[in-house]
């Protein structure tokens, strides 16, 4: 799971944090990002000022991630096919004047990596909520340690978001002195529901038990927690990708695309990280078909769409999936006349009497191509 996914850890601690707790952190928080690049991972990350607490240690981890990027190998190994910005800074312009002058050698660093983005968000009202959003958008999997308000609300915008979030036990408090209870509130509510909060690959046992090592203290082997918190993110299911396609058996083009799936979609699906998702295949996990359908679209990592026999519950379908702004692939069976406006989407016409190796091939290269596109209507700056 780690290989080809961007990590954002994020958190505080207060200001009159425990010196060797919060340093305990720190040392934590560096011996994971260096796990995680070790392991093919990308990072989101946060630039700007560095507050420092009554022990002198900073009460944010931010610049400690950065400093292990600055000191990776650049296009380390293992690197994302898709996503040529391995790491992904996200600021304001406020938060980058705000760079230490002793980070600046650090900040350097990063900026000349061929691997490394900056997204900078536009000055404006509720500007941390702005960046929130930014970060959810490029950020795959979200590991929480202390800090108050402002994490509890990343947290949710990434649940919502349908993406895996990972809170770490400590009593660190928070740089405000807001919220719950910030990473440790989490981990809390996630013991009693982990299922709301992430999943694993099968058989790599239970989730709550799993999390439920994940404490820091004082005493704790910063690299023993480290390599355990790594390998859990290791095991976290990929992302789903939801298929929404021709079921009716009866049809006539039923037998084509069920091949075109099983031969030639769940390749590619699998090998770019997507969970393959399906309705009538697997656990139903509600009662009601249709309210399944909705809430896979909803939080779906990746819609993969085939029109083939332009069904009306397809295209109501594509529909939600475009207007919540999800990534969608589209094709459908040579042959197939699309509706308006479907037909002005880049769609994959496949053609089943090619080699189920040359399928494979040319819809690798189209879903590369076209997987990552941008929203229809992109959000309003603010």
């Amino acid at each position: 799971m780690i290989s080809g996914c961007r990590v954002h850890i994020t958190g505080s601690a207060a200001a009159d944090c425990d010196g060797e707790l919060l340093r305990v952190a720190h040392e934590y928080v560096r011996a994971l990002t260096d796990e995680l690049i070790g392991r093919g991972g990308g990072l989101v990350l946060g630039v700007g000022s560095e507050p420092t607490g009554v022990s002198g240690e900073p009460c944010i981890f931010d610049w400690t991630t950065l400093e292990a990027v600055a000191a990776a190998g650049d296009s380390a190994p293992q690197g994302p096919l898709l996503r040529p910005e391995r790491f992904v800074g996200v600021a304001s312009q406020r938060g980058l004047e705000k760079i230490p002058s002793t980070r600046a050698a650090t900040w350097g660093r990063c900026r000349a990596r061929s691997d490394f983005g900056l997204e900078v968000a536009p000055p404006g009202w509720r500007m941390a909520g702005i960046i929130r959003e930014r970060q959810v958008a490029r950020g795959d999997v979200l590991l929480v340690l202390g800090g108050g308000a402002g994490v509890e609300h990343l947290a949710e915008a990434y649940r919502e978001d349908g993406k895996s979030v990972v809170p770490v036990h400590s009593e660190l408090g928070a740089l405000h002195n807001d919220g719950n209870g910030g990473g440790t509130f989490l981990h809390e509510r996630a013991l009693a529901c982990a299922s709301q909060f992430f999943r694993l690959r099968d058989g790599c046992g239970s989730a709550a038990a799993r999390l439920a090592n994940l404490r820091l203290s004082a005493g704790t082997d910063a690299h023993k927690l480290a390599s355990e918190t790594a390998d859990l993110l290791d095991d976290l299911r990929p992302r789903p990708a939801f298929y929404v396609r021709l079921l009716a058996a009866p049809h006539d083009d039923f037998g084509a695309v069920e091949r075109f799936f099983r031969d030639v979609v769940d390749v590619v699906v699998e090998e770019r990280g997507f969970t393959p998702r399906e309705m009538g295949l697997g656990k139903p996990e509600t009662a009601f078909m249709n309210v399944e359908i909705f809430e896979a679209l909803h939080r779906a990592g990746l819609v993969v769409v085939d029109l083939t026999g332009v069904r009306p519950s397809c295209m109501m379908e594509l529909g939600y999936a475009l207007g919540r702004g999800r990534r969608v692939v589209v094709s459908a069976r040579k042959g197939t006349q699309l509706a308006f406006d479907s037909d002005k989407l880049a769609t994959y016409f496949w053609d089943d009497a090619c080699s189920p190796d040359r399928q494979i091939a040319e819809y690798r290269d189209w879903f590369d191509r076209y997987s990552e596109l941008p929203p229809i209507v992109a959000p309003l700056q603010r």
